[in-house]
C-alpha cells in the first residue's frame, strides 16, 4: 500500500458511518441497560468523589489542628548565656548555678585528686 493513497478524512467518514449504523441497530432493551449502567456508574463515581472530598477535608482539618497545637504549646525558657551569668555575678547577687559549688568544696578536692586525672585521660 502506498502512503500517498491514504486519505484520513475518508477513513474518518467511513468509521463515523459504520458507528452510526451500529448505533441505529441497537435494540431498545440494550439501550435501556446501557443507560441504567451509565447512570449507576455516574452515581457511584459521585459517591467516590464525595468520600475523597470528605477525607481530604478531614486531613486538612487535622493538619491545621496540629499546626495550631504546636504553635500554642509553651516554649522552654532559653538558658542564660555565660555572659549573663557573669553580669549577674558582678552585680553582687548570688548566682544559683554556682551556689552548689560554694556549698561543697569537696568537688575542688576531687578535681585535684589522681582519680579526676585518670578519668580525664580515658
Amino acid at each position: 500500500m502506498n502512503d500517498s493513497d491514504f486519505d484520513p478524512t475518508g477513513f474518518d467518514d467511513a468509521l463515523r458511518q459504520r458507528h452510526a449504523a451500529a448505533v441505529a441497530h441497537i435494540s431498545a432493551h440494550t439501550q435501556l441497560l446501557l443507560r441504567n449502567r451509565l447512570a449507576a456508574s455516574t452515581t457511584a463515581s459521585r459517591h467516590v468523589v464525595h468520600r475523597m472530598a470528605w477525607a481530604a477535608a478531614t486531613a486538612c482539618a487535622a493538619l491545621f489542628a496540629l499546626v495550631v497545637g504546636l504553635e500554642l504549646r509553651p516554649r522552654p525558657a532559653p538558658a542564660p548565656s555565660p555572659a549573663t551569668v557573669v553580669a549577674d555575678d558582678s552585680q553582687g547577687e548570688a548566682n544559683p548555678a554556682y551556689a552548689s559549688l560554694d556549698e561543697n568544696p569537696d568537688l575542688y578536692l576531687w578535681l585535684a585528686s589522681n582519680d579526676a586525672v585518670a578519668l580525664a585521660s580515658e
